[in-house]
């Protein structure tokens, strides 16, 4: 009888373990296909790429499992762990964590990628502003380029100091500034192309989404006798408010939400996936006419198993996968798993160097890479 129990018990287990399983598969799968899916109309295909690397690790635990147990479900989630390898290369970084070297080689383009949330302005009045702490930051790096996104400007000097001219005096003789947002006529927002070379021509170009967003732009650099094309570019965010944030807080700590928390937030995510989509068609078009070797830098809002990333990206190479090491995580907040901010580059460069530096200045952390053409 005990053994007849036993026996109900351990078959009653394996099925939870299989429905399981299958889950995860499922939720794999569907990551798998993002890059191919439309995810402007079938948004909700792309929520698994959010968590892809905890389902990768769940699928590898249940192969171990089955293989300690000898089921055959361990070679059945092996062949699909196997089958989404395009996506597994392109969230982890294989290479062995190495110290940055400040010093340049000659040939060297050194590229800073950073969402400066509008140098914790927001702060000043209470005299707590990390933006002193960030402009030293910057000049330590001995970048040749700098992109910024958020990036903030006054002409009023009695209550905010101008980031231009302080950058400038780094020098950065050249930039391209173009504000998405205006406060009032002497407070101004956007996205920024700081250049140590001359800035021979640029341009920017709408998303035609809201007044909330910011534009892809690019500027043409002269080194010696090159020219590089840099394109930054911020693209669509959910734009969560603390509230949201205690929303996914408690979500993630299993605690109780309302319906009409989870539906804000379903509702943000769509339009966010909604316009990325689109965007990110543009964005690749762009990259694609540019007459010379190209790099973009951005925050795309979107994970690298996304159609955003995938479509941005085309055959650019990223500069994380080339040097970083792990998941490079580059938003600070909801999730271990969000690598969100890129620097990706024409094959005719080699990624000598990357990093990212683990700051708490911004809601983003800056990522720099050291391109050899």
């Amino acid at each position: 009888m005990k053994t007849k129990f036993f026996m109900r018990g351990k078959s009653f287990f394996k099925s939870i373990l299989i429905l399981l399983n299958i889950g995860v598969i499922v939720s794999y799968i569907i990551t798998c296909c993002s890059p191919f899916i439309n995810t402007g109309e079938d948004w909700f295909l792309a929520f698994p790429g959010l968590v892809f690397p905890l389902i990768f690790f769940a699928l590898v635990f249940f192969i171990i499992l089955w293989a300690c147990l000898r089921s055959k479900w361990w070679w059945i989630s092996l062949i699909i762990l196997i089958i989404g390898f395009q996506q597994i290369m392109s969230s982890f970084g294989f290479n062995l964590p190495k110290k940055f070297s400040y010093e340049k080689e000659q040939g060297i383009l050194r590229v800073l990628q950073w969402n400066v949330s509008n140098w914790d302005e927001s702060n000043n009045k209470n005299g707590k502003s990390y933006r002193p702490k960030m402009m030293d930051l910057i000049k330590e790096q001995n970048a040749d380029v700098l992109c910024f996104e958020e990036f903030f400007e006054s002409k009023d000097t009695t209550h905010y100091k101008p980031n231009i001219s302080t950058i400038a005096k780094m020098g950065f003789t050249s930039h391209y500034f173009i504000p998405s947002k205006k406060y009032g006529d002497k407070l101004f927002s956007g996205i920024a192309i700081f250049s140590k070379y001359p800035i021979i021509d640029s341009a920017n170009f709408s998303f035609n989404e809201n007044d909330l967003g910011e534009h892809l732009l690019y500027a043409d650099i002269k080194v010696s006798d090159k020219i590089f094309r840099i394109f930054a570019t911020h693209l669509q965010s959910v734009h969560f408010n603390p509230s949201d944030y205690q929303s996914l807080h408690k979500l993630k700590r299993a605690e109780e939400t309302n319906f009409r928390e989870s539906r804000t937030i379903v509702s943000k995510l769509k339009k966010g996936y909604e316009s990325r989509y689109k965007q990110a068609g543009l964005v690749s078009n762009k990259i694609k006419e540019s007459p010379y070797p190209a790099l973009i830098c951005g925050d795309f809002n979107d994970v690298p198993n996304s159609s955003t990333y995938f479509k941005i990206k085309g055959n650019l190479q990223d500069a994380f996968l080339q040097k970083g090491f792990f998941l490079g995580r580059t938003f600070r907040f909801i999730s271990p798993t969000l690598r969100i901010d890129y620097i990706l580059a024409d094959k005719k460069f080699t990624v000598t160097q990357f990093q990212r530096l683990k700051v708490p200045y911004s809601d983003h952390y800056p990522v720099e890479a050291d391109l050899q053409y």
